[in-house]
């Protein structure tokens, strides 16, 4: 969208985490899949189904191993050169365009990709960035889009919040 020699000199960088909240606190969450995964195990075993009972231990190990839902601290760097975070870089050019929405909580920076197979970049905003400076700088690279997340992104986003 712009040439090399109007280039805007920017940078953001902030430190955040992942996801402020998630659901695996809560005890109902740890009740209602432990009953599903019971349930399950109980019924592989009844009906002899090697396969159903390997998928039902491997979902007893994803749903409560602690490991799945640690906060991973995470490095932003936006710059007029591309998106850096933690140690992965990401030009402008392998994006479309962007999006920043709410669940509510908190302000999530989506960067949709130019690939059509590619799922979009996700990045959360801190309360104390100024979203509309973000905004503008942003739209000197990409489009800026409205209702183009993708309603799993969105459901995602509430779900881990």
């Amino acid at each position: 969208m712009t040439t090399e020699l109007h280039k805007p000199n920017f940078k953001f960088r902030w430190l955040t985490l992942s996801h402020n909240d998630d659901p695996y606190g809560d005890i109902f969450w740890h009740i209602f899949w432990g009953i599903i995964i019971f349930i399950s195990i109980t019924y592989s075993i009844i009906i002899k189904d090697f396969l159903f009972l390997i998928l039902a231990l491997i979902a007893l190990i994803f749903f409560f191993h602690p490991f799945f839902y640690q906060n991973i601290e995470l490095d932003i760097i936006l710059d007029s050169s591309g998106i850096k975070i933690n140690h992965n870089f990401y030009r402008w050019e392998e994006f479309d365009g962007f999006e920043i929405f709410s669940n509510g909580e908190r302000y999530w920076l989506y960067f949709l990709s130019k690939q059509p197979l590619h799922f979009g970049l996700s990045l959360p905003l801190e309360k104390y960035l100024p979203i509309e400076e973000i905004r503008s700088n942003l739209r000197q690279f990409l489009n800026e889009y409205i209702n183009a997340v993708p309603w799993w992104e969105r459901w995602y986003r509430n779900f881990f919040k």
